[in-house]
């Protein structure tokens, strides 16, 4: 796994060496930067363009340059812009493998959502390029099914299982998201939050992120599961005529009283 020191690094040198600090300047040095443009080289490049520039500086000719070569030289490795993000999403996502099972549901979905913030945090303009270009990359789908696979093993019927994992999976990304973009936020001034104490109080907490992604993150599941599971019995207990409902009101009162006669 390439760490971003690493990424970095091979930028730099890549750079110094199109340079040619020790070589006139002319023709070869582009020839030689063509001949060993191949398409790992060209996602380890980008990748590290995308994190440097983010999602409105990344473009193709910004890749060739850094790569020390014409954008028509990235055309014969990779198709177009949607492509290569293609290419540096399935790079992201093999950088850190995905959980083992632990065989408990709701800590397997904890893992799985561990793992998503980790890459989504590395490389956060990818996460953006690959909406804007409506990027489906092979390697995603296998999380996807992963996730939605979890969910079913909660108990939960399918239908209401795949809801489950829907909606759990859009508010997660939105936790991420937002975490980077309050890490990033420039804060309002005082002359704005002196009249909104609590605004103020919001602003100037210091917490660990860690923990704080915790608590949402499993709070989210457990509630969610509750939630659904109750709606579930509710429904199921709405289907049962109206004379079974009340005998069953009277065994359980009976059961009930007995229990309490025991007692």
């Amino acid at each position: 796994m390439l760490s971003m020191y690493g990424i970095d690094s091979l930028v730099y040198a890549v750079n110094e060496n199109l340079r040619g600090r020790c070589a006139p300047p002319g023709r070869n040095i582009g020839s030689r930067a063509v001949a060993d443009l191949d398409v790992d080289r060209i996602v380890t490049v980008a990748l590290a363009v995308c994190d440097e520039r983010g999602a409105e500086g990344f473009s193709m000719r910004a890749v060739a340059d850094a790569l020390g070569v014409t954008p028509m030289a990235l055309y014969r490795h990779v198709k177009d812009k949607r492509d290569l993000v293609g290419l540096l999403v399935s790079a992201a996502v093999l950088e850190e493998a995905l959980p083992a099972p632990t065989g408990e549901w709701k800590e397997d979905l904890w893992q799985v959502a561990c793992w998503a913030r980790n890459v989504t945090r590395r490389h956060p303009a990818l996460s953006r390029l690959r909406r804007a270009l409506h990027v489906w990359a092979p390697s995603v789908l296998p999380i996807t099914e992963r996730w939605f696979s979890v969910w079913q093993q909660s108990g939960l019927a399918l239908d209401l299982a795949m809801k489950a994992g829907t909606m759990s999976s859009l508010a997660i990304i939105g936790v991420v998201e937002e975490e980077l973009l309050f890490e990033r936020m420039i804060r309002p001034g005082d002359d704005l939050l002196g009249a909104a104490p609590n605004a103020r109080l919001a602003f100037q907490q210091k917490g660990d992120s860690e923990e704080r992604f915790e608590i949402i993150v499993r709070s989210l599941i457990e509630g969610l599961h509750a939630h659904l599971s109750r709606a579930a019995a509710s429904v199921t207990t709405q289907k049962i005529p109206g004379g079974a409902r009340r005998r069953a009101r009277v065994r359980s009162a009976r059961r009930q009283s007995v229990g309490r006669s025991r007692a």
